[in-house]
């Protein structure tokens, strides 16, 4: 064979060979049974993968049994005209003392007047609602009875995206019901994921779980694998209703610090440091190495910003630790801030990082004061001055002019004597003043050997109160 005849079929012969190859793959491909098994698992790797399964199965198992016999069942009712009760609301809360306090939403006890809990052990019992902060939605329980075993807070400001999480609580009136999931993302905020349209929310602060939660779930905790409560689940976004594995809890460190002031001083009083803010842009944190801050857009004068030395301008990153990495981040953190306390603020002037420690006020008297009212502490009252204008057959027929209370302080005076905030003051002891500071001193001085008249106008009815201190 000459030398050219041999180099073409050294050129051919490999295609000749890719080609019996390829048909004898696809012939063997052919001929495989189409019910054919995959290919089989490894067993060392089959049987690590039974211990993972079952170590998170075991955690799982764990954490339920530690927060079970914490969860309760609430049920509300609302009387009706004959006498008879009507349900009125279903959802979960949690023991979180051994005195018998339970952490719940706000919208689960709102409209009941009779309030049942059923605990993990089938004892049912009668609660007493101590107070509620809707601006949070939380709410407090307290119950009578021996024998709880209360659940501890866990941190969720250490809680990392990713992270397991168990659910637990009545869905659709289902006691008990568990169910798993991660925390899909946290710092959630500016929308009510209850409504049908995104609204502003305020302090509205959630941890986002795709652990099922669903109507009923309301109130009861999101855990973490130790058992420790991290969240109060409280919403869902659905179109339909049911779980969309887009569920929300507000923080364990929020609901904590709610739940201890409603015990302690049956309201939650409010952080006020005198700003107004924005959104940092992106760039500008880029380019200081931060994950996010808070833009201060400008600082009231006299305010306790103002007088710690804040400016318009500033970047704040974080208050008494707790990082702001966002405008809700940032409210809720002055809402836990307490009033009368210093408060540690870390904010950037330029590129400086710097510290401030501005004493914050109380929110609500703040307000009060800024439209010209006043608080009487002795009392129990805030109160600006107001005036309304009064109607006759549907027609106005006046205006009067007198005071109208933004909040009493529960447990005080006014609050004993019944009064209620919304309440419009038009004289006390038929005697009217042009000032808040001759309104109050005269109140706050009375040395109330008798009770003090007030004439009152509580929506379209007109009356009296009397303001006893005894």
């Amino acid at each position: 064979m000459s030398r050219k005849k041999r180099s073409k079929m050294v050129r051919i012969l490999p295609a000749l060979a890719i080609g019996l190859s390829l048909g004898v793959l696809a012939g063997w491909v052919k001929q495989d049974p189409p019910d054919a098994p995959g290919p089989e698992i490894d067993a060392i790797e089959h049987e690590r993968a039974m211990v993972s399964a079952r170590e998170l199965s075991a955690a799982f198992r764990h954490a339920a049994g530690v927060i079970e016999p914490s969860v309760v069942h609430i049920t509300t009712e609302q009387p009706t005209r004959r006498g008879f009760r009507a349900q009125s609301g279903v959802g979960s809360g949690v023991i979180l003392d051994e005195r018998g306090y339970i952490l719940t939403n706000h919208h689960v006890v709102q409209a009941g007047r009779m309030i049942t809990v059923r605990l993990s052990d089938g004892r049912t019992v009668q609660a007493e609602l101590i107070g509620g902060f809707e601006e949070t939605d939380l709410a407090v329980l307290k119950i009578d009875v021996p024998g709880l075993k209360p659940a501890r807070f866990g941190d969720s400001e250490a809680i990392g995206v990713g992270e397991w999480v168990l659910a637990v609580g009545s869905p659709f009136g289902f006691e008990q019901t568990v169910t798993a999931g991660i925390i899909s993302a946290k710092g959630r905020g500016h929308i009510d994921p209850r409504a049908s349209e995104q609204r502003m929310v305020r302090f509205q602060e959630f941890l986002q779980t795709d652990a099922a939660i669903n109507p009923g779930n309301s109130g009861g905790p999101l855990v973490d694998l130790d058992g420790r409560v991290v969240g109060i689940n409280t919403a869902i976004a659905s179109r339909d209703g049911s779980s969309a594995g887009l569920g929300f809890a507000i923080p364990a460190d929020v609901a904590e610090v709610v739940m201890q002031r409603i015990i302690e001083r049956g309201r939650v009083d409010r952080g006020w440091l005198g700003v107004t803010m924005d959104q940092l842009d992106p760039n500008v944190a880029f380019e200081l190495g931060i994950d996010g801050g808070v833009l201060l857009d400008s600082v009231s004068p006299g305010s306790p910003a103002d007088r710690a030395g804040l400016e318009a301008g500033d970047i704040v990153v974080s208050l008494n630790n707790r990082r702001t990495e966002s405008i809700t981040r940032l409210g809720n953190a002055i809402m836990l801030a307490p009033p009368g306390e210093p408060a540690l603020v870390e904010y950037y002037r330029g590129t400086r990082r710097m510290t401030a420690r501005p004493v914050l006020e109380d929110r609500n008297t703040a307000n009060a004061m800024a439209l010209g009212g006043g608080r009487l502490d002795r009392s129990g009252l805030i109160v600006v001055p107001r005036e309304i204008t009064i109607s006759r057959q549907g027609m106005p027929s006046g205006v009067i002019t007198g005071y109208l209370i933004t909040e009493v302080l529960p447990g005080s005076p006014a609050d004993n004597s019944g009064f209620q905030a919304s309440d419009f003051i038009v004289d006390v002891d038929g005697r009217s003043f042009d000032t808040v500071r001759d309104f109050a001193g005269f109140v706050e001085e009375h040395p109330l050997d008798e009770p003090l008249r007030f004439s009152v106008i509580r929506g379209n009815e007109r009356g009296a109160i009397y303001l006893r201190r005894d």
